[in-house]
């Protein structure tokens, strides 16, 4: 199955492999996953290039993902 970048789906599919990739046994899942997030927010904001509608978009998706994640176990 190919996920469309931006997507909700995808920044779920990214946060699990940076927690697969970084796992810190002394965080908790809460920590792990606000870390994880703060670094794709700031690519997003700082490093992406893209229309701002763009950007809105994938904030809004990636915030979305890192709830669908805090409420879920993985």
């Amino acid at each position: 199955m190919t996920v469309l970048f931006g997507t909700v789906e995808y920044f779920v599919q990214e946060m699990l492999s940076h927690l697969e990739i970084y796992r810190m046994g002394k965080w908790t899942k809460e920590d792990e996953i606000s870390l994880i997030y703060a670094k794709l927010e700031n690519e997003i904001l700082y490093d992406f290039v893209c229309d701002d509608k763009v950007r809105i978009e994938c904030l809004k998706n990636l915030a979305y993902a890192a709830k669908r994640l805090r409420t879920k176990e993985y």
